[in-house]
């Protein structure tokens, strides 16, 4: 009676442990998310892109969830002067995605050094492309047509931004932020990470140069 006692509780035990390891090897990706396993700190395989059950080694490796929707980037605003050695504000937003998840954990690890990372390349940028833009490139689109309406809006303010709008535009603001989203595309696919778009959210004069 003791023998079969004590080999029922063993089956239990067996049972307990088999679950447990089992639960341990197995995990899921879903819809919005993709992942790398990770042995002892250093990536294995391939990215796991699919969704749906998965397996890895209990206890050894450990999974890496990233996610696959589309993030987004706000950079602070900066003070910028352009070709014209006017300074202005500029405030810009972005949208990305994690391309590639393995180089992105190899180079920037997570999100929050990803955001480090795309501060860096797009304030630097940014600021080049406004530095070498003269003013009404900036501030307009090159097929926007003057209406009286800001002509006049124009005369009230200053002589100044009344020759601004009546300056051609070879390139406005739309080429500039294409521009802008060509050259930091190139840039950021070191770094596991693709650059939807690019946005100009607001430009203004810097305080001292409305006064």
């Amino acid at each position: 009676m003791r023998n079969t006692l004590n080999i029922s509780s063993g089956l239990v035990i067996l049972v307990v442990i088999g679950v447990f390891v089992g639960s341990s090897a197995l995990f899921t990706i879903d819809q919005a998310e993709q992942a790398i396993i990770v042995q002892f700190g250093a990536p294995v395989g391939d990215p796991i892109v699919d969704p749906g059950l998965h397996f890895k080694i209990p206890f050894v490796q450990e999974v890496r969830r990233f996610d696959k929707r589309l993030l987004s980037w706000d950079g602070d605003p900066n003070q910028i002067p352009t070709r014209g050695e006017q300074f202005i504000s500029v405030d810009t937003t972005a949208r990305w995605r994690i391309a590639d998840p393995l180089v992105f954990l190899q180079r920037v690890q997570n999100e929050r050094g990803a955001t480090l990372r795309l501060n860096d390349i797009l304030d630097s940028v940014v600021r080049d492309k406004i530095s070498s833009s003269d003013l009404v490139e900036i501030v307009r689109s090159k097929d926007w047509k003057i209406s009286e309406e800001d002509l006049a809006r124009a005369q009230v303010a200053a002589e100044e931004e009344e020759e601004i709008l009546m300056q051609e535009v070879v390139s406005g603001r739309g080429e500039l932020v294409a521009s802008i989203l060509e050259t930091a595309g190139g840039i950021v696919p070191d770094f596991g990470i693709e650059l939807i778009d690019i946005r100009i959210k607001r430009i203004d004069y810097v305080r001292e140069v409305q006064e």
